[in-house]
């Protein structure tokens, strides 16, 4: 499954397993084009936008935006278990740090904002 999900040519940095169904894994690869990370994976798992982190905050920042990523993966899934309809907010706290995650050209910017 994970092939369906990774777009060739993007170098995978880290892939984010659900804890509590391993089959769901997301990847976290480099777009040479845009210069961004990319989260693969939550299109075809759940309808959702991908989320873009810029690459010089990713990489100062990799072991948050890991976090940060699994989290999202994770409330996506539990949405889905429920058949609740799951949306992102615009802005949100996690773990004490204030994130952005705005809709931009198809795809959702994430930032940390501290």
């Amino acid at each position: 499954m994970i092939d369906d999900i990774v777009k060739p040519g993007g170098a995978v940095i880290l892939q984010v397993q659900n804890s509590r169904k391993p089959e769901q894994i997301i990847s976290v690869a480099l777009d040479e084009g845009s210069g961004h990370f990319e989260t693969q994976g939550l299109r075809v798992l759940f309808g959702l936008e991908e989320v873009w982190i810029e690459r010089t905050e990713f990489m100062e920042w990799m072991d948050e935006f890991a976090s940060v990523v699994s989290f999202l993966l994770e409330t996506m899934s539990a949405a889905q278990d429920l058949n609740l309809p799951y949306g992102y907010r615009d802005k949100f706290e996690y773990k004490g740090h204030q994130y952005t995650l705005f809709s931009i050209n198809g795809h959702r910017e994430l930032k940390l904002q501290d």
